[in-house]
């Protein structure tokens, strides 16, 4: 049987155990968060994704198998349309923003005092 743990830790700080078994002769897979099961399938023999929330995060399991072997990932999806990406993509846009203003006002300020130097010194 095998078996993988991951730890996902929340932006509150709190640690999740995230672990999965995956019957070597049956295939028969169970996903698991903390004590909780999230995903349980049966004979799962080829490549597969798995997708389930960890409070309000959406996250992925992919089982892939490669010749007669599976390897097994644990990723957060940061691209799915959820209510918490959305919020992570205006926040993205909104530092963008702040830092592309940031840079105007520092090149604007670097731009007078060169003029004036310039006029000073003439």
């Amino acid at each position: 049987m095998s078996q993988m743990t991951w730890t996902y830790i929340a932006d509150d700080g709190s640690r999740h155990k995230v672990g999965l078994f995956h019957g070597d002769n049956t295939g028969h897979l169970l996903i698991y968060c903390n004590a909780s099961i999230m995903v349980i399938d049966f004979s799962v023999t080829t490549t597969r994704n798995y997708s389930f929330f960890i409070n309000d995060e959406l996250c992925d399991i992919e089982v892939e198998e490669k010749e007669g072997k599976f390897s097994y990932g644990f990723k957060v999806d940061q691209i799915t349309d959820t209510p918490r990406n959305r919020v992570r993509r205006r926040l993205i846009r909104e530092e963008v923003r702040q830092t592309l203003v940031i840079g105007a006002i520092v090149l604007g300020v670097i731009l007078i005092a060169t003029w004036l130097i310039f006029r000073f010194y003439r």
